[in-house]
């Protein structure tokens, strides 16, 4: 992890398993090590956009910038949930990176159809025909990943850039490996979506 980014006032947070934390008034931020994720960010990945350099920066090569912040306002240490997340994703890496990749091949289909609907520019981007991971990689980069205070799963929000929606990214929530819900990046910052999903598993 590069601490260079991360800002003097943020203090250091030592938790068993993970790297160290950094932050304050309960929001903290690390990178954890998650070779098989890192690829959505690796060489092959698109240019980081300049709204996320800072960011970017703080995850070397082979980790993932990832945020865990308490939605009750609190100031002190991340939820336990948020820390059990942490822990599940670098026991599941590559599970994780499969879901996640496997998601976004099969949003295809729907990102073609939008696309379809939408009068483009001549020179505006426009999505393959057939994509697969090769095809896929180049054109999107893992700006971070969010953890969510929210039991009974793991909740991973993903928040990407990529080459057909410069303005609102392309996003995911997930539980575990479950795919929760997929669309612009806001769906990987949106805390009430874990919630809701939460809420209808217990029901059922």
């Amino acid at each position: 992890m590069n601490t260079t980014p991360i800002s003097a006032s943020d203090v250091p947070l030592i938790v068993q398993g993970l790297p160290t934390l950094y932050g304050s008034k309960g929001s903290w931020v690390t990178a954890l090590p998650l070779p098989h994720t890192a690829r959505f960010r690796g060489a092959t990945a698109r240019a980081v956009s300049p709204g996320y350099a800072k960011a970017d920066r703080i995850a070397e090569t082979g980790e993932v910038t990832v945020y865990l912040e308490n939605d009750d306002g609190s100031d002190g240490a991340p939820d336990g949930a948020m820390i059990e997340a942490a822990r599940w994703l670098l026991e599941n890496d590559a599970a994780f990176f499969r879901a996640v990749l496997d998601a976004m091949l099969a949003d295809l289909p729907s990102l073609r159809a939008i696309e379809n609907a939408t009068v483009l520019a001549d020179d505006a981007f426009r999505l393959p025909e057939r994509w697969g991971e090769a095809t896929l990689l180049p054109l999107v980069r893992l700006n971070n990943i969010n953890l969510y205070p929210v039991l009974g799963a793991p909740y991973i929000g993903l928040d990407f850039s990529c080459a057909w929606e410069d303005e609102h990214g392309y996003g995911l929530m997930l539980a575990g490996t479950e795919v929760v819900e997929t669309g612009g990046a806001d769906v990987g910052a949106l805390g009430w979506i874990a919630a809701r999903h939460a809420e209808k598993r217990q029901s059922q």
